[in-house]
């Protein structure tokens, strides 16, 4: 198991620049926000904003994604700083459901197999 520390996003700088300045793709659970870092590692982050409910419904919403994420990590592109914001719709949702949707999406972006996006930037 790697130190999961250095592959995630915590600097605020880094959130905003990916904010303004990449690209997103919506699912039915998520929405993905990805730009390139410049890295050789891919760094991630899991949100679920006031919206999603209580505290108690954002967390498990945050695990939810990650454990998704998991079973799809090994087959994501290196060099991008991605970020999962749950919708309010993940709610009543399980983990297989969610991980469907997160693969779909990130297959769409072009960070999952061999469908790897080179000319973002």
């Amino acid at each position: 198991m790697r130190d999961r520390s250095e592959y995630t996003i915590r600097n605020q700088r880094d959130f905003s620049r990916i904010y303004k300045q990449g690209k997103s793709r919506g699912g039915r659970y998520t929405v993905i926000l990805y730009k390139r870092n410049g890295l050789k590692i891919s760094r991630t982050a899991f949100v679920a904003s006031k919206k999603v409910g209580n505290s108690v419904q954002r967390n498990r919403a945050r695990r939810l994604m990650r454990a998704a994420f998991r079973s799809i990590e090994p087959g994501i592109a290196n060099g991008f700083d991605i970020i999962f914001v749950a919708r309010n719709t993940i709610a009543d949702c399980k983990e297989a459901d969610v991980e469907k949707s997160m693969r779909k999406s990130l297959k769409d972006c072009g960070l999952l197999g061999n469908g790897i996006n080179t000319d973002e930037k």
